[in-house]
């Protein structure tokens, strides 16, 4: 299926303008499409080489335009592809590692705040999850290597005990090294690996070969905190935090041992099949100590004054060598390059010039711009443009869900739950990112917390400490986070804010409990429904299940003392709010014989917003009892849900009969493919009307669902009377089982089902067979990833394949109520 998306989207319209591509005749749009074409068709499977970064944000590099130090190995990787001008990573190193290698936010692993060293527990990866290396090895026999900065945790070698002394985590407790350390890069996936545990900033100050430690354990150093001759005579090599390691450590030369051991998996690797690369190089990580000749022999430390600024310099030189080992084999033409950082460059106010950080608020650690944003540039020739910049939302966490597309590798389940591919985005300007918000976190201890959430534009800070402190934030105008929107008062900003807020919660580490089934992911009980009940009636069931913690947070959350010390402030900042549904345009209207606040009667038409931001009404509220207690206790939602509520006492009169134009609110009846249903359900979808209301006995209790109420009024206006039949299903060629929804996934499958007159009528929507008489809304707005928009904009492209893509992603709920047209016509609103 992804594959098959993804042709799809290269079938796309390019550009007008065609680009130069390293140097190549330039080619038209219609030869670009058939390379790309070809290219899938072929089955070949890319090579990948993530270079990630070190504290480098975009501010440290020619992102932006001109730049202090001259990066021209970063430019050319620039010209040759697509960069990302809004990229984003968490604020820290392990963190952003996790994230990238699992396609989570940090908190889904071990440890909320990353894992950063050896330690007597595992690494980072819980409940099953599997990393990139894992599955690209599995499904498609990569050749896969780690090389550099590790940073995600792990266990000293069997029979070892850990000591709780991060200085001598070498020589204490009897450690057997000639044993592999445990649940290392080899063990997530990886073939090779030569890696430390913290990059250049932390003991121990040795390097690990496949788990191996590679310093003789009789000659084991301790260093002090200090500079240090190297015994080439190379540089100074510096020792930031005192620790063991190896007796001949030498910082300068960190990168370019990673230059030769990448230089040398490419050359022992057999092109039979592809490879996996993925490298943590050291710069700019302090403590800053560049090499004094590069090995090329070019100058690098004291050329620009400043060692932060030569160890960006020495970056660029090492990208040059990387690029240049993989072009000098001819591997490039089939090799997808990704750079990126694993945080926001440094602030100034640490060994950092003044230039740097200009852009944005903040730095490293921060929840700020400045700390998570990151520069990011993909190079995959032939495949994607040369020279381009994308603006819309991505992460780190979303390469892994991007590869794939591009590989055509399946996401195992439980894996990746964070990651959302922007394949499509970075294929054509023409495909929006598919990302629509992206969550920050950052603890500073156990009682200070920060959370962020980016939504197009909009940026929402939550500080909590001894006080609580919120900001609300439009970048477009306002890049620097100064001016905070929420002491405007504006009703617009507290219905954003609202919405903001429930969707961090939803995203972070204490997320509501879902109430309704839900199907477990894997294990002996895979595929079953079950409610939160599952887990409470065996918490163990809680480690085998990530499911468990995303939907049943109250029973098998990790961190619920601390989400305990957050609820009240929570439910403070975000009120149950309660409103009444806005004036339908349905011609039908309620006409009861006895007000509806003194009849034992749930008012149909009222409606309330959930703590979690989701509406709900009566019926919902009636289904179980800890609804009711969370709920029946505030007066404006009782005396609206008497029923639901038990509130109804023998005098209070009962409903009216059924000459009214009202439901039976106590009828319930089954539906075809199962279940129970009433009259609430029924009501919403003209499918449903079709199929049930011809059913006397449904329609008599259900009279103003199935529209049996007699009103005269002109024909409905309603953008939803033509829905598809969600209990219709068909049998394909192949005897498999289908319905509307299948159909609805892909251009694809709607071209070739639809031209079947029977599915077509079923599935009407779908198929594009429904009327689109209805207005536009002239004053009605929205937002979206890409900012506020309004109902002419989802048809300003006269491209099919953007307006179809801008309609799927927009028109539900109020848009496509008010943008009616706009979301039921074709190109241009035609």
């Amino acid at each position: 299926m992804r594959l098959l998306h993804l042709l799809l989207v290269l079938l796309l319209p390019c550009s007008s303008n065609s680009n130069t591509v390293h140097g190549k005749e330039e080619r038209t749009s219609d030869e670009n499409i058939k390379l790309k074409r070809s290219l899938l068709q072929s089955h070949k499977k890319p090579n990948i080489l993530i270079i990630l970064a070190d504290d480098v944000g975009t501010s440290d590099i020619p992102y932006w335009g001109d730049n202090i130090v001259p990066m021209e190995n970063i430019q050319k990787l620039q010209s040759q592809g697509v960069t990302f001008m809004d990229a984003h990573a968490s604020p820290l190193c392990a963190p952003s590692r996790y994230m990238l290698l699992s396609g989570n936010y940090p908190h889904r692993g071990l440890k909320k705040g990353g894992t950063w060293n050896m330690s007597a527990n595992q690494n980072q990866f819980i409940h099953n999850q599997k990393s990139i290396a894992e599955v690209l090895k599995d499904q498609h026999n990569y050749h896969t290597g780690m090389y550099g900065k590790w940073h995600l945790g792990g266990r000293v070698p069997s029979g070892g005990t850990y000591s709780n002394d991060k200085t001598r985590p070498l020589s204490c407790c009897n450690i057997d090294w000639k044993k592999p350390m445990e649940d290392g890069p080899n063990d997530i996936g990886f073939d090779e690996s030569f890696y430390t545990l913290g990059g250049i900033q932390s003991p121990p100050y040795s390097f690990f070969r496949n788990g191996y430690l590679q310093t003789n354990v009789d000659e084991i150093k301790f260093w002090r905190k200090g500079s240090y001759a190297t015994v080439n005579d190379n540089g100074e090599s510096i020792i930031g935090s005192p620790g063991e390691g190896n007796p001949d450590w030498d910082s300068t030369e960190y990168n370019t041992k990673l230059v030769k051991e990448v230089d040398n998996f490419l050359e022992r690797h057999d092109t039979s099949d592809p490879f996996f690369l993925y490298v943590g190089l050291g710069p700019v990580h302090m403590p800053h100590s560049p090499v004094k000749f590069y090995l090329d022999g070019t100058p690098v430390a004291g050329t620009f004054g400043d060692p932060h600024l030569d160890m960006l310099y020495e970056l660029d030189l090492v990208i040059g060598s990387m690029m240049s080992s993989v072009e000098d084999r001819g591997l490039m033409e089939n090799t997808l390059v990704i750079f990126a950082s694993d945080n926001g460059g440094l602030t100034k106010d640490i060994n950092h010039t003044d230039e740097f950080g200009r852009h944005f608020r903040g730095g490293k650690g921060d929840v700020w711009e400045g700390g998570h944003t990151i520069p990011m540039i993909m190079r995959y020739d032939g495949v994607l443009g040369a020279d381009q910049k994308r603006t819309g939302l991505v992460g780190l966490n979303d390469i892994y869900a991007t590869l794939a597309d591009f590989v055509g590798f399946d996401i195992p389940d439980g894996s990746a739950q964070d990651s959302i591919s922007f394949a499509d985005h970075a294929l054509t300007e023409l495909m929006d990112s598919q990302r629509e918000y992206f969550g920050v976190w950052r603890w500073q201890s156990n009682k200070e917390y920060l959370q962020a959430l980016r939504w197009s534009n909009f940026k929402f800070v939550v500080r909590y400490s001894d006080t609580k402190e919120e900001y609300l934030f439009d970048l477009n105008t306002d890049l620097k986070e100064e001016r905070n929107l929420l002491r405007e008062g504006s009703e617009k900003y507290d219905k954003l804010y609202k919405q903001m807020f429930a969707e961090l919660r939803r995203l972070g580490i204490c997320p509501l409990d879902v109430e309704e089934p839900f199907f477990l992911i894997y294990g002996s009980d895979a595929v079953s429904k079950v409610t939160c009940d599952y887990f409470r009636e065996d918490t163990s069931r809680c480690e085998d299940q990530i499911i468990g913690e995303l939907y049943c947070n109250s029973v098998c959350g990790r961190y619920r003392d601390i989400c305990k010390m957050y609820t009240k402030t929570w439910e403070k900042s975000y009120p149950v709010h309660v409103f009444s549904q806005q004036p339908s345009i349905s011609p039908t209207k309620i006409n009861l014989d006895t007000p509806t606040n003194d009849i034992c009667i749930d008012n149909p038409q009222f409606t309330f917003e959930r703590l979690n931001g989701d509406t709900k009404d009566c019926n919902w509220l009636g289904e179980k009892d800890a609804r009711k207690e969370r709920y029946c206790g505030d007066e404006s939602i009782a005396s609206e849900c008497k029923l639901a509520c038990d509130r109804c006492t023998a005098e209070t009169p009962s409903p009216p009969t059924h000459n009214s134009c009202t439901d039976n609110p106590q009828f319930t009846f089954e539906k075809i493919s199962g279940g129970i249903a009433n009259c609430n359900w029924l009501g919403k979808k003209d499918a449903r009307i079709n199929r049930y209301c011809s059913d006397e006995s449904i329609a008599s209790e259900c009279i103003l669902s199935c529209d049996r109420c007699k009103i005269t009024t002109a024909p409905s206006q309603s953008p939803l009377n033509c829905e598809d039949d969600e209990d219709f299903e068909f049998v394909d060629e192949n005897g498999w089982s289908w319905n509307c929804a299948w159909v609805s996934i892909e251009l694809q499958r709607i071209d070739t089902r639809c031209q079947n007159e029977v599915i077509a009528n079923a599935c009407k929507s779908t198929c594009g067979k429904c009327p689109h008489n209805c207005a536009n809304t002239d004053s009605f707005t929205f937002f979206n990833s890409q900012g506020e928009k309004d109902c002419s904009w989802l048809c300003k492209n006269g491209d099919i394949k953007v307006v179809q893509n801008r309609q799927t992603k927009n028109c539900i709920g109020d848009v496509l109520e008010n943008c009616c047209e706009a979301c039921k016509a074709g190109p241009g609103c035609a």
